[in-house]
């Protein structure tokens, strides 16, 4: 058998609605001891949707804190859903080169994996 996302994914996950600024998905990050956060936006049905994410190499580089978090965050966000493979994850990842993949499930995020969840998983499980 072989391990699913949902058996290593890391939630709940942390995620910062729109608008902000640089100074607050920072502070947030370090707060919750976390590298990447979605960025959200709740419509008026309070319906979320996923407008980028923002990581602690976006902001990099990055002095002032009052800047709108839309211009360093990244808007293609991928994911997958948590009853995927672990092996389709980690090729999702190195196909398009991300250190962060969200977890959905029905339109919801219900988690996310890194690629340090991968070193974790293979670290206690073995090869």
């Amino acid at each position: 058998m072989s391990t699913l996302v949902k058996d290593f994914m890391k939630q709940p996950v942390t995620s910062l609605a729109l608008p902000n600024d640089v100074g607050t998905a920072r502070d947030l990050m370090h707060r919750k001891s976390c590298h990447a956060i979605p960025l959200v936006e709740v419509s008026d049905s309070k319906e979320i949707q996923i407008r980028g994410m923002v990581t602690s190499d976006d902001l990099v580089g990055v002095y002032d804190d009052t800047i709108d978090i839309q211009q360093v965050m990244s808007t293609e966000v991928l994911s997958i859903a948590p009853q995927s493979s672990a092996q389709e994850a980690a090729k999702k990842m190195l196909d398009h080169e991300l250190h962060h993949l969200l977890v959905m499930d029905n339109g919801r995020i219900v988690g996310m994996i890194s690629s340090l969840d991968f070193v974790t998983l293979i670290a206690k499980n073995g090869i």
